[in-house]
């Protein structure tokens, strides 16, 4: 099920939307917004994704996933979309956010599983692209349309805690 919602902005206290399991992904364009809850996103269609990150720690993580394509995220959110975005900001549970090209964004997943096991709420969904290992993000609350202008750095976009 997902939830859409005008009247209210992005930022509000969506507690009502997320009723069934207490969490859900926001998906936001502008002023439109909707609620995916994470109980809707396990019943969605999922594609296998093996994957390998290496942290700038230098340790190595992945495993086999199995997650939903934002595409696919984006569209059952049906919010208005901006066909003109440039970048989507991905925010976690915390203050943690990072922003991608549409491009990327567009070929990644929410992940709700790995190795065969459900991701708890507070892993996930994951949001999985090729991308450096701190540009993934787990406990994924929000993804935000963003249209930057050229000049924008989507670095500023960003809260990466280091």
């Amino acid at each position: 099920m997902s939830t859409r919602n005008h009247a209210r902005a992005v930022g509000d206290d969506a507690s009502d939307d997320t009723a069934a399991s207490g969490v859900a992904v926001t998906v936001s364009a502008g002023d439109d917004y909707a609620a995916v809850e994470l109980d809707r996103l396990r019943t969605m269609d999922r594609e296998r994704i093996e994957r390998e990150y290496m942290c700038a720690s230098g340790e190595r993580w992945g495993g086999v996933w199995r997650g939903v394509p934002i595409a696919a995220v984006l569209e059952v959110a049906d919010v208005d979309l901006d066909g003109d975005a440039t970048h989507l900001r991905v925010a976690a549970a915390g203050d943690y956010a990072v922003c991608v090209p549409v491009a990327t964004a567009l070929s990644a997943h929410l992940a709700i599983e790995r190795d065969g096991d459900p991701l708890p709420p507070e892993r996930g969904p994951r949001f999985l692209a090729r991308v450096d290992a701190g540009k993934t993000v787990k406990a994924v609350r929000e993804l935000e349309l963003l249209r930057l202008d050229p000049s924008d750095d989507p670095e500023e976009y960003e809260n990466l805690g280091y």
